[in-house]
């Protein structure tokens, strides 16, 4: 297999590499920069087209919490925004922020948002040239609202009374707590996630690892105002971006699949069908469609992990028209889409490798793109690195970052699942990429594809470790890195792609993972019959429990497996999955293997915590810097941290890393 670098003409039009002229006072980029990158989510349009609003993240190191704010800016005309407070935000079961759209009033004079203040979650309301206001607040935390049935009332839902969670929190604490399928042993019984300063108790709500706030399943309740006037009710739902879309005026179009075949069909309200012959129509890698106007839809086609090519179709037409390629996010069930389709142009919160987040619009007429938002434009004239878009076979697709101006052979980290938008820390946000040019070090981001479900697991880790060591040899082969300073990390399944490869390699120099492992105790802290959690993990590791399935659980678990882990391994854990990793960390130190393993309080899958977003990127680039190029940070806060990785590496019997 031979690595080829490659522009796809799709990418040739975004930018990927940093500006060619950077000031001579440049500061680096670095972890505090990337923990503090503002993401921009859920543009929505104004009814008549004339304003967006979109919402901004302003996460604080030093404040440890993430700010909100809305964002509403006239799209036919330049000037400074109207900024709304939007509270604080929020993570969902693992870990990553919460998302919601504003509802616009029907006249587009004013918005509706829920927001988390001072410990309440209620319905806040603007009206041009009137202040902010909290419109709605409940004894409950309000879940959801929108325009009622009949279009004649805001309606809201509401659970549990926040004295009746304060209530049954206090009882757990003091009364003890039934160990059931309900209780993840896995987080603290107190508490476990903070929300707006606050530790709060939350429930396991599936066979899965999805948790919610104590009393979750109790019944909502649904309710409804009248407001002051009919115009400040929520304007009618727009055409949803999705499979299928209803226009205004009836038509409805909808992506249909028969035996892996995509199709597009359009319905009139006459009955008439018409069907879409353009070249993306029958891509097979359509994700949702949305209706500008009655006789045009923007068609959305998946393109790699998280880039989307966004196609003009007028109906009828035998061709469609290319808009952009956007990146960002991925397109998730329930969390507002990246991009707002207007009657005459797309808006979008796109961001690109070396370009972080950033409002655009791009014009239906002449498929030109305005930047409409640049909230980390500071940030963006700051960024000096070089970005390759690679393609190996069997279509797996990455980037490499690397230095301007690098002539040597680089070390490289290597993080294998998804490169999603600006290349600050991969999948979760665990590698600091950036931070690492900075020092020297490139990096291979490679999008993860999993094998065919019959290869199970092991079968994917495989296909993941050949392909990195045909992307190491190629790069090798090209004289661009050092195949003697390999380091692998990510999280989640990125985790468990990086130490299998240290289980079955002996290429890399040094390795970090920052997530829970299978193990026993990963097993039988999940099993108890009314969870539904042993027949998942039959299913996704075709695993057994480990005293009647041994040989399997020796063959996929790493505890079993002290003697092949050399590799220097950090683990930087959240609290939430910790434990599984206890036996696993006590093992390898028991043997004298080199590894520590740190773990972050009230944390989940996905660390959400600013402070301990920061302090993890840091600890990674300093751990990847003293292993890949003997460097070692000067801070003296930083010293027992080295005096500890000086006795590992003395103590290290790591043979040269060789294929």
């Amino acid at each position: 297999m031979v690595t080829v670098a490659y522009v796809l003409a799709a990418l040739a039009a975004a930018p990927t590499d940093a500006p060619t002229s950077l000031p001579d006072d440049r500061a680096p980029i670095t972890t505090r920069d990337l923990v503090e990158v503002r993401e921009i989510t859920a543009p929505t349009l104004s009814p008549d087209g004339r304003r967006i609003a979109y919402r901004v993240s302003h996460p604080s190191v030093d404040a440890n919490v993430a700010q909100l704010g809305w964002y509403i800016v006239d799209v036919t005309k330049r000037g400074e925004p109207i900024i709304l407070d939007g509270g604080v935000e929020r993570p969902d079961a693992g870990g990553t922020p919460i998302e919601a759209a504003p509802l616009w009033d029907a006249d587009s004079r004013g918005l509706r948002f829920l927001a988390l203040k001072d410990g309440i979650i209620a319905i806040w309301h603007w009206r041009e040239n009137e202040p902010l206001a909290r419109e709605i607040v409940d004894d409950a935390d309000i879940v959801d609202f929108g325009l009622s049935v009949d279009g004649t009332a805001l309606r809201y839902s509401v659970g549990p009374t926040r004295g009746a969670i304060a209530a049954a929190e206090r009882s757990a604490y003091r009364d003890g707590v039934l160990v059931d399928g309900t209780l993840n042993l896995n987080q603290p019984v107190a508490g476990g996630v903070i929300e707006d300063g606050r530790r709060i108790m939350r429930r396991i709500s599936s066979p899965w690892f999805d948790n919610q706030r104590i009393l979750w399943d109790a019944p909502r309740t649904e309710k409804s105002i009248v407001p002051r006037s009919p115009v400040q009710l929520p304007a009618p739902p727009a055409p949803v971006q999705d499979l299928s879309s209803r226009a205004a005026d009836g038509s409805r179009a909808e992506i249909s699949s028969d035996k892996a075949v995509q199709r597009i069909r359009v319905t009139r309200p006459d009955g008439r069908s018409i069907e879409c012959t353009a070249v993306p129509c029958r891509s097979g890698q359509l994700l949702a469609l949305a209706w500008a106007g009655s006789d045009r839809l923007v068609l959305f086609e998946k393109f790699g992990s998280a880039r989307e090519i966004a196609w003009l179709w007028t109906v009828g037409a035998s061709e469609a028209k290319r808009l952009a390629t956007t990146n960002g996010a991925l397109r998730v069930p329930g969390r507002p889409p990246r991009c707002a389709v207007g009657a005459d142009a797309l808006y979008c919160a796109d961001a690109q490798p070396l370009e972080p987040p950033r409002l655009v619009r791009v014009d239906f007429a002449n498929g030109r793109t305005h930047i409409l938002a640049e909230p980390n434009h500071q940030l963006a004239t700051r960024v000096a690195a070089k970005v390759e878009p690679m393609v190996w076979d069997g279509g797996f697709t990455g980037y490499f970052l690397t230095p301007p101006q690098a002539t040597s052979p680089l070390p490289v980290v290597v993080h294998y699942y998804m490169c999603d938008g600006f290349l600050k820390g991969g999948t979760g946000d665990e590698i600091p990429m950036l931070p690492l040019v900075e020092h020297g070090i490139a990096v291979l981001c490679i999008n993860a594809i999993r094998a065919p479900r019959a290869a199970g697991m092991e079968g994917s880790y495989d296909l993941a470790l050949k392909t990195i060591g045909a992307a190491i040899d190629g790069l090798a082969a090209q004289g661009k890195i050092d195949p003697g300073r390999v380091g692998i990390g990510g999280l989640s399944f990125g985790s468990s792609v990086a130490l299998w490869s240290i289980r079955k390699s002996k290429r890399f120099a040094a390795a970090t993972v920052a997530s829970g492992q299978v193990s026993p105790h990963y097993y039988w802290i999940n099993a108890l019959p009314d969870r539904g959690f042993t027949a998942m993990l039959k299913d996704y590791w075709n695993l057994g429990d480990p005293e009647s399935d041994l040989a399997r659980w020796k063959f996929v678990s790493p505890v079993w497996d002290i003697e092949a882990l050399d590799t220097p391994l950090l683990m930087q854990l959240p609290e939430s999955e910790v434990q599984s990793n206890v036996e696993f960390h006590a093992r390898l130190k028991r043997a004298g293997k080199p590894v520590e393993m740190f773990v972050f309080a009230d944390e989940l899958h996905i660390k959400y915590q600013p402070a301990h977003k920061r302090a993890s990127y840091e600890r990674t680039l300093d751990w990847y810097r003293f292993w890949l190029k003997r460097e070692e940070d000067a801070a003296p806060e930083k010293g027992d941290q080295y005096r500890r990785w000086r006795k590992l590496r003395a103590g290290q019997s790591l043979p040269a890393p060789a294929p």
